[in-house]
């Protein structure tokens, strides 16, 4: 088979693996009837109103990175009331993470894998506690993650210098990862103090000086888009404001100890156990084969992740971060394999229906898939708000619980959900907002928000549980 074919065969499994774990996983996939998912939605709401023309930041609010909402307002273009784009790119992503990996393994193998082993990784991951509902900066940071590891593996196996233009696209993508979540910034520290150690001991002095420059080179080439767009709305300072300084100095976690740290790194491994248990074969593999450079350049990486990752709060999720090691568990597969046509195709077969097998009966999303339209309040009460042409609409007092995305409407101010920062401002204008009967409509968790603002009253209400306990939305509309 040719080099050509052979990739295109790893693309297709990659993809067909991709589609089959998230379609079962995700709640972004048709087998589901909406993602209601309040930071999905966020998100969602988010990318939106950026490529409908409202600036980020300073028109609308929240505190994660611009590349997050870009690939949010992408899906967004191709499905203005769902989560249908937002699944397109999922696979696409998790489909790169999958090959990346693949070729990862084979390189720390140094023998070609079977591309249906993709699928070991895939199931692992997709249905795993912490990949959650789908769509989570985590999941979609995976790709990037796997670049970078692909690249310093292929670098270390290789044992001589990463070209610069390699060096630079690094550089860039790392960019790009830290402006979708700057929580990943451990490992990328740790990636760069791996290549360093590897220069110095070779004595490569001046193409490490040049690799310094070609890698900042890179990151500045991510950032400058993004100081053009804010650059010329005027709105650097609320970029820095909500991305880097209400981050840092607002959202407290748990506290930042050693033990914290622990105590999450616990949990992560709980709640990405299929994941880390392929990690620990890599691992266990490394030290069977006397691979010490392998195992020690992953630690680090893995630890340095984890201390950027974990060390502040903890949210279930959080861990997916380190499941980019799963697919090195592959390096650890028996060296012969059975290689007649039919005995190949059966293990496929097999191990199709053995993935698919593990993610409906395994994934934490299992209990919600095959909701009807009429169990979900977000698509209820988009039917009632798409019955006032133009409506207004504030979703009150909570994150972004879906009905901005289920009507199709843009948010109408900057804080048009609540968010967990500590911030007065966010109350304040949707009070003020509600005084001045702004918005025709307002979906609340609460059922006595009358009492307050008169001029609006109970419409429609739905009980419901998305996975996270069970919850009573309410549906308030503006007396004519």
């Amino acid at each position: 088979m040719t080099t050509r074919m052979a990739q295109l065969k790893r693309s297709i499994w990659c993809l067909g693996a991709a589609a089959l774990v998230l379609a079962l996983c995700s709640k972004t996939s048709p087998l589901y009837a909406f993602n209601d998912w309040m930071d999905a939605n966020i998100f969602f709401t988010m990318g939106k109103s950026m490529l409908s023309g409202k600036v980020l930041y300073r028109d609308v609010f929240d505190h994660k990175g611009p590349v997050l909402y870009l690939l949010y307002g992408l899906g967004w273009l191709l499905n203005h009331t769902g989560f249908i784009g937002i699944f397109v790119l999922e696979i696409c992503g998790f489909a790169v993470f999958l090959g990346l990996g693949l070729c990862t393994a084979e390189l720390l193998r140094g023998k070609p894998l079977h591309p249906v082993w993709c699928l070991v990784p895939a199931a692992a991951v997709a249905a795993c506690r912490a990949f959650s509902h789908g769509g989570s900066a985590e999941e979609l940071l995976l790709p990037f993650l796997a670049a970078a590891l692909y690249g310093l593996v292929k670098c270390l196996t290789a044992n001589r210098q990463m070209p610069l233009r390699t060096v630079a696209l690094q550089g860039f993508l790392c960019g790009c990862a830290l402006l979708l979540k700057y929580t990943v910034l451990g490992f990328y520290l740790a990636w760069v103090a791996v290549l360093a150690v590897l220069y110095l001991r070779r004595g490569w002095l001046r193409q490490l000086g040049r690799s310094c420059v070609a890698y900042l080179g890179g990151l500045a080439l991510a950032a400058l888009p993004w100081f053009a767009y804010f650059g010329a709305h005027h709105a650097l300072d609320a970029w820095w404001e909500c991305y880097f300084y209400d981050n840092l100095f607002l959202y407290k976690g748990d506290g930042r100890s050693a033990l914290t740290l622990a105590q999450h790194l616990w949990w992560a491994v709980r709640d990405d156990l299929p994941a880390v248990c392929l990690l620990a074969a890599f691992l266990l593999w490394t030290v069977l084969s006397k691979r010490r450079g392998a195992a020690l350049a992953t630690l680090a990486m893995a630890a340095g992740l984890a201390f950027t990752s974990l060390m502040g709060g903890y949210l279930v999720y959080y861990g997916l971060v380190l499941a980019v090691f799963a697919p090195l568990g592959l390096a650890a597969l028996p060296q012969k394999l059975p290689a007649k046509r039919g005995v190949c195709a059966a293990l496929s077969v097999a191990g199709i229906a053995a993935a698919a097998a593990w993610c409906l009966l395994l994934s934490p999303n299992r209990a919600l898939r095959g909701r009807t339209a009429e169990s979900l309040p977000q698509l209820q009460f988009a039917e009632i708000i798409r019955q006032t042409p133009n409506a207004t609409l504030l979703n009150y007092g909570t994150l972004d619980g879906g009905f901005y995305t289920a009507a199709g409407v843009l948010p109408p101010c900057r804080y048009f959900c609540v968010t967990n920062m500590p911030l007065q401002d966010q109350w304040q204008q949707q009070w003020d907002l509600l005084d001045a009967a702004a918005v025709d409509y307002v979906v609340a968790l609460t059922g006595d928000l009358q009492n307050d603002y008169p001029i609006y009253h109970c419409v429609a209400s739905q009980t419901y549980n998305g996975g996270e306990g069970e919850v009573t939305w309410y549906l308030y509309a503006k007396t004519k």
